[in-house]
């Protein structure tokens, strides 16, 4: 599935047919319907951040969409907080759209960024690359759908490629809005919430919540829309959110966290490295 079709806010594209997964998202990050909030795509923040033993890390990622609330804020103050001259600061304002007035001998900026902000990171299950000689590839599978109907091969879902990516930032972009006062909240399809759950120690049916936590995933489905297609675009109305702690309970505390994700599941028997040692040609000797 393509990203935007789980959601896309750019240039304002609100699709009907992703009102229900706006609704939800909004309904978790308790938004307030009588302010304003605007959203922002692709926001980049690449920094050094010192740390309590003043050891220098980077961080260096890209949110998918921010979301926040707005306020009407003098250019002084902004540009005190951000270390920036009023000029420059009343510049970028107003190239990039803000609301920029005058008032009491004073410049303002109407709709600066303010809390609440949610993070959202959306999360699609991508196809693998296809096999060739089966016609599983993406350019040979719509052209035997076109001249044969249901009867073609079809690429399958790239589901571990896909979670990779995501688990080496669920930790990291969680952390990071709880560190902001906000929530992150990963956007995934059904699919790819149950390969989490079936080949790593994180079971996500046990963390089913109603309120956001500091890990959160909102996970989307056709449901029984799929099997009975009317319409030409089906809306996502299946939601299930599961949150809880990044970390486990203490010791003795049955409660798991998160970071369970990055667990395996269950490890194989190790006749299994045998057999696959077996079915593959060595690449020679090895001497010390």
């Amino acid at each position: 599935m393509c990203p935007r079709r789980l959601l896309s806010l750019k240039n304002g594209n609100l699709s009907e047919y992703q009102s229900c997964v706006r609704k939800k998202l909004s309904e978790y990050s308790e938004l307030d319907k009588a302010k304003t909030y605007k959203a922002w795509s692709e926001v980049k923040i690449k920094t050094e951040v010192s740390t309590d033993d003043d050891e220098m890390k980077t961080f260096d990622y890209t949110f998918d969409y921010v979301i926040s609330a707005t306020e009407r804020k003098n250019i002084t103050d902004i540009a005190s907080l951000l270390s920036l001259s009023p000029e420059i600061l009343k510049k970028t304002a107003e190239k990039n759209g803000y609301t920029v007035a005058y008032r009491s001998g004073e410049y303002w900026i109407d709709d600066f960024p303010s809390d609440p902000l949610i993070i959202i990171e959306v999360m699609a299950s991508s196809t693998s690359g296809g096999d060739k000689k089966k016609r599983t590839q993406i350019a040979m599978a719509c052209e035997d759908a076109i001249l044969n109907g249901m009867k073609h091969n079809a690429p399958g879902i790239n589901y571990r490629q896909v979670w990779a990516r995501m688990v080496s930032q669920l930790i990291v972009k969680s952390q990071v809005a709880l560190a902001w006062d906000g929530r992150t909240i990963w956007l995934v399809q059904d699919v790819l919430a149950d390969y989490i759950s079936k080949s790593t120690a994180l079971v996500l049916p046990e963390f089913l919540a109603e309120k956001l936590d500091e890990v959160n995933i909102l996970s989307v489905s056709y449901g029984d829309a799929i099997k009975n297609k009317t319409a030409e675009l089906i809306e996502l109305k299946d939601t299930q959110l599961f949150s809880g702690s990044i970390a486990a309970g203490n010791a003795g505390d049955k409660t798991k966290g998160f970071i369970d994700i990055v667990k395996v599941g269950a490890p194989p028997p190790k006749t299994q490295i045998w057999k696959s040692l077996l079915n593959k040609k060595p690449l020679g000797n090895w001497k010390i």
